[in-house]
């Protein structure tokens, strides 16, 4: 447990779910320096929305759109067999495998829309997504940053009214995959250990 987070991350630690009309370059990605937090208030400035639910400060009743059901899914290899002639002494078949790139990844989730609908922020123009999460483990520890970059939007599904009155929608995008990358430590307001879990998909959690 060298990485020194014993909580786990639940849903109601997601303190920032934010999006960038500005994509990471890839010194951002592979910095030493600067945390994933650090570099998307670097490189995007303003957020183009935060999917947390954060209160309006003027009308305590309206809130911001927030997500719900979120999941990844992509980056496997493809793996294919193809019959060789001949079979070995046991009289197995000879076989040669292969394998192909990395997919993408993709991502999916849940949007719902108390008030405003700000729906044209999904667009060509969204370049990058990124999560915070705090399990309020200790002051040093505990904070997970998930960035996606590169994204391309592929899905924005039309609006639905839920249960509760307000309107929902399917988001769908997805950015590059590849071999993950080995452990990057990152000394910024603290230390960081971040992994590269595609070409444009990063994880890092504080570990002290």
């Amino acid at each position: 447990m060298t990485l020194g987070n014993y909580t786990p991350f639940k849903a109601k630690h997601v303190t920032a779910f934010k999006f960038g009309a500005t994509a990471f370059p890839e010194s951002a990605m592979t910095s030493t320096t600067t945390s994933i937090l650090s570099s998307f208030t670097e490189v995007c400035g303003t957020h183009l929305l935060d999917l947390v639910g954060d209160p309006d400060t003027a009308n305590p009743t309206i809130s911001y759109a927030f997500a719900k059901d979120f999941s990844t899914s992509g980056n496997e290899l493809a793996i294919t067999e193809e019959a060789l002639l001949g079979a070995d002494t046991t009289g197995t078949q000879n076989m040669e495998i292969t394998s192909s790139s990395n997919s993408k990844i993709e991502v999916e989730c849940t949007v719902v829309y108390r008030n405003n609908i700000p729906t044209s922020i999904f667009s060509s123009s969204t370049k990058v997504a990124m999560i915070t999460m705090d399990n309020d483990e200790s002051s040093t520890t505990g904070v997970l940053n998930i960035v996606f970059n590169n994204i391309t939007v592929t899905q924005v599904g039309s609006l639905t009214r839920n249960s509760d009155g307000f309107l929902e929608q399917k988001l769908k995008f997805t950015c590059r995959g590849g071999t993950s990358g080995t452990l990057i430590t990152v000394t910024s307001a603290g230390t960081w250990s971040k992994y590269r879990l595609g070409l444009d998909y990063a994880e890092e959690l504080q570990t002290a």
